[in-house]
């Protein structure tokens, strides 16, 4: 019997779908032999993203140039893992289809049919295919590169709302000891993370290709309750981030984690890199709305016993607790098609947390009452996508960013004038993929916005000696307005050519070509002034006779001004990069080299990268890799900032009189002129891949050795400037079994990840921003031996053991989804200052001893239930609770602070999909 081949396009709410026809094939449909060898040769470059299954059954379509047929009628909403890479026809649809449960047949005219090979039928009218169902598999593991896919996202257990919340879980990544601590409960500021001990301004964040890292100031990101400006010694504005966008995990389709051998077409970075894509349309149209709410009510706040009263009445305790807040979060998703070739995707996010906060009014022992504020912070983020099929060869994007965070309130109580802090960054993106014959061909353009200002009611602070005498608080003001921005453009353009043959030998050759510019500026807007009054006769006598001491009786002693002004700068840089991956029988090899130049330091910098890949076995279950790999880190606006503001400043000292005692104009000498080399990172890896059933394990040790870290160093005659003394180095060893397909326990689904890590990490420099950090030359004695102080061991990130072990089980037949997480961190240690000295015939040290931290113990879980309420309407509702047992440790680091982590806390989502 034998059938006519047909083809048809069936299109659902106006969008493109996979082909729903029927392909009947000749002889059965068995396989073309002539089409089969072919395809099986013709090698191409794929990059078919995680997403849905119909999307990426077009792509794949498109790129391969053959016909699929095969049920459609139920693909929508169903996803695959997607892959990338040079491969046949035959390998690609192979990759795609992998943990799916679908098979496919080869018929004649590049055609294939997608099947179910357990429930294929034929009667009178041919061949009936069933429906495609597609099951929750994960790409094979590779060592060093790590993907989270939106499914993921969405029913993580514990906190998922900003990008590095979702690195939890990862053994590379180590998160800052301030983090999860009742200080930043309320907060809204993402955490910074540190991959394999590097510093945290030191990763690099990508969107869609577009570089989302702010370069103004990111060292100095704590801005729970501290001051965002000294308007007396001017410097950038705190409290910033690494991250120009505080994206809304609900705006991701993927997140791919490169902690080691990471290709070349990456650079500026020494820990990581973050890469994350905007969610692609998939051919449905919806509308989904949500809604997201926790407050201290659900929360167990902890602290020491002689804090408890003050807890129990709501206050702040000098900002290191947050004892009544309210968090909310508003989301709307989408997708919608606009005509048969371009559709789009978009998320609008506002996530708000009110809370109170008080500061104690003292002098020496005096307290003089409290200062108090409510505090609004809120992140607004919009973005979205647009994907059009010009042709069968060419994909043209473009993505749009905005994300803006804003707080208001008062920092301490000197400075009682609120203010607004406000981060906000604006991109776009245009990107292109064009198909040949030999290879592809793709082109981003993108320009983006990231700035910080600070708008304060008040742009004088003051100090009167006279209400200090009469028993008020003395001081008043604010901090100014201070803007600061960084514009940037970036155009790159990439070749990747098809697979070729060199003699024994299979070639994959990438090369690229970046070229950028940056435009940064600081501003003050107006004269910041700092006043300093004091009585005009000694004691604060009455000088006028009028009865009372009050501001008559005084006189302007010191007035510090911030003359407004503009600091400008323009950087270009330029990156060429060229690799080889080299296939050879059970050996991979990598080869790339990228060079990289840049304006602002002046320097052309080399990065070699080269990776060994061994299937031991020749069957793809067990690989030993190995990679030696060089990267270059990033510079900062920060270093041009402290080489001017300090020529703003002028000083004026007066006489009891009023009149002019001295002027000083200070130079902008403050910190001398320097030539920086770029810090740059060595690497050097090993590892195992070995597969088990559905199970992949890895287990790599990673050492990674820093060098020409940027810090301060004063000189004799006391004025500051920046060198290249930092080092570090740090050894990471990590262990994982993660499920690459679920197991399938009756009617259940259920995933799971355990991740063990070890990390050593040394450094010279003890914070966390080396780079405004001068590296002490004391000797103290520490370990029965006189040391440095920069030989102490690493202060923040340096967590030795960090434990994860993380199940997502689906219930299909219930719409359920139950998540958890036991997280298991290491105490570790910090070296301290006793207070005590020690004496031998050298001379006298202090003495230095070790802080140990209690490990903590944490499980978080979530339920997500997704009900069928009407036709073509679904529910959700995900409920979180975060340290189900309520474990907690004490942080604290001096006798002074009171730093606990969060006990249990909670929170409740809920939405609907259209």
């Amino acid at each position: 019997m034998s059938f006519t081949p047909s083809v048809r396009f069936v299109k659902r709410r106006g969008a493109l779908t996979l082909l729903a026809a029927s392909i009947a094939f000749a002889s059965g449909l068995t396989a073309s032999a002539a089409y089969a060898e072919s395809s099986s040769v013709n090698v191409r470059y794929y990059d078919v993203p995680d997403g849905a299954l119909a999307q990426a059954l077009n792509t794949f379509a498109a790129m391969s140039g053959v016909f699929l047929g095969g049920s459609g009628e139920l693909l929508s909403g169903k996803r695959t893992l997607g892959f990338e890479g040079e491969y046949s026809t035959v390998q690609a649809l192979d990759l795609l289809l992998f943990g799916t449960g679908l098979s496919y047949k080869i018929g004649k005219a590049n055609s294939i049919v997608l099947i179910d090979p357990n429930t294929v039928t034929e009667g009178e009218d041919g061949i009936t295919l069933s429906p495609l169902m597609v099951e929750g598999g994960r790409s094979s593991a590779a060592l060093g590169k790590s993907v989270i896919s939106s499914s993921e996202i969405e029913s993580m257990a514990g906190d998922t709302t900003n990008l590095t919340d979702l690195l939890k879980g990862n053994g590379a990544v180590r998160f800052s000891r301030s983090s999860s601590t009742s200080a930043n409960s309320a907060s809204m500021r993402p955490d910074e993370v540190s991959i394999h001990g590097q510093s945290h301004y030191q990763n690099s964040y990508v969107i869609d290709g577009i570089s989302a890292n702010n370069d103004l100031n990111p060292g100095d990101s704590e801005d729970t309750y501290s001051n965002p400006i000294s308007p007396t010694n001017l410097s950038m504005l705190s409290g910033s981030s690494s991250q120009s966008y505080y994206v809304d995990p609900d705006a991701l389709e993927s997140v791919t984690v490169y902690d080691s051998n990471v290709p070349v077409e990456f650079g500026g970075f020494l820990g990581g890199v973050i890469s994350s894509k905007l969610k692609r349309y998939d051919g449905e149209d919806y509308l989904s709305v949500k809604y997201a709410i926790s407050k201290d009510e659900w929360d167990e706040m902890h602290a020491d016993e002689d804090l408890a009263e003050d807890l129990a009445d709501g206050d702040s305790i000098e900002g290191e607790y947050t004892p009544e807040y309210l968090k909310q979060r508003y989301t709307f998703t989408g997708a919608q098609g606009i005509t048969d070739k371009l559709g789009m995707t978009f998320t609008a996010s506002r996530a708000t947390s009110a809370f109170d906060q008080s500061y104690v009014k003292n002098i020496g022992n005096t307290v003089y009452g409290k200062q108090g504020v409510e505090y609004d912070d809120t992140v607004d983020n919009v973005m979205a996508r647009f994907d059009y099929k010009a042709t069968q060869d060419l994909d043209v994007g473009v993505s749009m960013l905005y994300a803006n965070r804003y707080h208001d309130g008062v920092t301490n109580a000197s400075y009682d004038s609120k203010f607004v802090k406000s981060h906000q960054a604006t991109g776009i993106g245009f990107d292109t993929v064009f198909r040949t014959n030999s290879g592809v061909l793709k082109t981003l353009l993108s320009y983006d916005e990231a700035k910080d200002t600070l708008d304060s009611d008040d742009s004088t602070y003051a100090y009167h000696y006279v209400d200090y005498y009469n028993g008020n608080w003395p001081y008043s003001g604010g901090y100014g307005n201070v803007n600061q921005q960084q514009d940037s453009a970036k155009f790159t353009v990439e070749w990747l050519q098809n697979a070729f043959d060199a003699g024994s030998y299979e070639h994959s050759l990438q090369t690229g070509l970046e070229l950028g510019y940056k435009k940064m500026f600081y501003e003050v807007e107006g004269d910041i002034v700092s006043q300093n009054y004091r009585c005009i006769n000694s004691g604060c006598a009455d000088s006028n006779g009028d009865g009372v001491i009050d501001y008559d009786d005084e006189y302007l002693r010191i007035t510090n001004i911030i003359a407004a002004n503009k600091l400008e700068k323009t950087y270009h840089s330029a990156a060429v990069y060229l690799s080889d991956t080299i296939k050879k029988g059970d050996w991979t090899h990598y080869f790339g080299v990228r060079a990289d130049y840049s304006s602002s330091l002046d320097n052309v910098d080399l990065s070699p990268r080269v990776t060994t890949e061994w299937d031991v076995f020749s069957n793809q279950k067990t690989k030993l890799l190995a990679g030696v790999n060089r990267y270059y880190g990033r510079d900062f606006f920060q270093y041009e900032v402290n080489s001017t503001l300090r020529s703003w400043r002028t000083m004026y000292r007066y006489n009891s009189d009023g009149s002019l005692n001295r002027q000083t104009n200070y130079s902008d000498q403050s910190f001398r002129d320097y030539d920086l080399d770029t810090p740059y990172s060595n690497e050097w890896n090993i590892g195992v891949v070995q597969r088990f059933g559905v199970v992949d394990a890895t287990l790599q040790l990673v050492n990674r050795e820093s060098r020409d870290l940027v810090t301060r160093t004063e000189t004799e005659d006391g004025l500051d400037y920046y060198t290249n003394d930092g080092r570090s180095s740090t050894d990471t060893v990590t262990l994982t079994f993660e499920t690459r397909d679920p197991f399938e326990i009756g009617a259940t689904d259920t995933h799971g990840k355990i991740s063990i890590s070890y990390q050593e990490s040394e450094s010279n420099t003890l914070s966390d921003v080396s780079y405004e950090e001068t590296i002490s030359s004391d000797e103290i004695y520490y370990k029965d031996s006189v040391i440095y102080e920069s030989q102490l061991p690493s202060f923040d990130f340096n967590i030795p053991v960090s434990i994860s072990f993380s199940t997502r089980t689906e219930i299909p037949d219930w719409r359920l989804i139950v998540a958890n997480s036991i997280n298991v961190q290491s105490g570790g240690k910090v070296a301290q200052d006793t207070g005590e000295n020690f004496t031998d015939s050298t001379g006298t040290y202090d003495i230095y001893d070790d802080l140990k931290f209690d490990h903590l113990i944490t499980l978080d879980t979530s339920i997500e239930w997704k009900p069928a309420l009407i036709a073509e309407v679904e529910g959700y509702i995900k409920l979180s609770v975060n340290n189900v047992f309520d474990d907690y440790i004490d942080k604290s680091t001096n006798s002074n602070s009171y730093s606990y982590t969060l006990g249990r806390s909670g929170s409740l989502e809920v939405g609907m999909r259209f």
